[in-house]
C-alpha cells in the first residue's frame, strides 16, 4: 500500500489546482460557500419542490451561493438528492442539488461541470464542457471507485491535445482501485481515451498503471508511455516478490491512441 500511496500523491502533485476535493455521491454542498450549476435551464423556485413558482431560469455555469440544505429530496438520476435553499443575484430561492456541479475546473476557455448519475449498483460520473462558443457537450464514464478528486493539466506536450482531466480515485483500502481515467480534450470533443488501475492487497500482490507523458521526468517527446508493474509476495519469510513489468511506447494520432492496449486485469 505504501507504493501505491506514494504514486497516488505523486500523480495528483501535478495537479494545476493547490486544493484537492475529493467527491463521492453522499457530498453535500456546504452552507456559506460558492458552486456552479451543472444543470442548464433550471428551475429557480421560490419553495423547494417541483410544483412552486419559477423565480428564473438560470444556465449551466451560472454561480449561486448556498445558504442551507434542506429535508425535501428528490430522486435524480438515480440519487436520492436534497434541495438546497440559495442566492442568486439577490434573490433567495431553491434548487435540486442534483443540478449543482460538484465543482468547476477552467482551462483557457474550456469550463468542465461535474455529477454523479447511478443505475442499479453502478456508479457514472458525467462530465459536461462548455466552451468559448458556449456549446455543451456531455460525456458519461461508469467509474470503478465511486471516490475521486478531478485533475486538470495542458496537454503535457502532446500535440493536436488541448487539455487533460483525469479523475483521480481515492483508495483507502486494500483491493480498492486507486487508479483513474484519462480524458483528451480535442478541438472537437472530450473523449475517454484510458482508464488505469492501481491496486494491492497487503503482503499478497499490487497491479500499478501510469502514464507518462513528453513534458513528465523521462517523458519521450512525441510518445506517451504507458507503463505497469504486477508483484506478487510469494513467501513473505525469505522475502521472495516475483515482479512482471510493461513498458510501451503510444502515440496520438487521428484522436486515438496507438498501438490499442489489451489490458489484463
Amino acid at each position: 500500500m505504501k507504493k501505491l500511496t506514494l504514486l497516488f500523491l505523486l500523480i495528483t502533485s501535478f495537479s494545476f489546482s493547490q486544493e484537492i476535493k475529493y467527491h463521492n455521491p453522499n457530498f453535500d454542498f456546504k452552507s456559506g460557500e460558492h458552486y456552479y450549476l451543472f444543470g442548464n435551464d433550471v428551475k429557480f423556485r421560490k419553495l423547494p419542490n417541483l410544483t412552486s413558482e419559477v423565480i428564473d431560469l438560470l444556465k449551466i455555469g451560472t454561480e449561486i451561493l448556498i445558504l442551507e440544505k434542506t429535508e425535501n429530496k428528490l430522486n435524480y438520476n438515480g440519487i436520492e438528492s436534497p434541495f438546497y435553499k440559495v442566492k442568486y443575484n439577490n434573490k433567495v430561492g431553491y434548487l435540486l442539488g442534483g443540478l449543482i456541479s460538484l465543482e468547476k475546473k477552467e482551462f483557457k476557455n474550456s469550463k468542465y461541470f461535474f455529477t454523479y448519475k447511478k443505475i442499479e449498483d453502478n456508479y457514472s460520473i458525467i462530465i459536461r464542457h462548455l466552451n468559448e462558443k458556449s456549446e455543451l457537450t456531455e460525456n458519461i464514464s461508469i467509474l470503478e471507485t465511486y471516490e475521486f478528486s478531478i485533475d486538470i493539466f495542458d496537454n503535457k506536450g502532446i500535440d493536436n491535445l488541448e487539455n487533460i482531466l483525469f479523475v483521480n480515485y481515492l483508495s483507502e483500502a486494500c483491493g480498492i482501485d486507486g487508479g483513474g481515467i484519462y480524458f483528451f480534450k480535442t478541438e472537437s470533443e472530450l473523449k475517454k481515451v484510458l482508464e488505469i488501475s492501481q491496486v494491492s492487497d497487503a503482503g499478497i500482490y499490487w497491479l500499478e498503471e501510469k502514464l507518462i507523458f513528453p513534458k513528465d521526468k523521462d517523458g519521450i517527446k512525441g510518445k506517451i508511455v504507458y507503463q505497469k508493474e504486477i508483484g506478487n509476495y510469494e513467501d513473505e519469510e525469505t522475502n521472495w516478490i516475483e515482479i512482471k513489468k510493461t513498458s510501451r511506447e503510444l502515440e496520438w494520432k487521428n484522436n486515438d491512441l496507438f498501438p490499442k492496449l489489451e489490458k489484463e486485469k
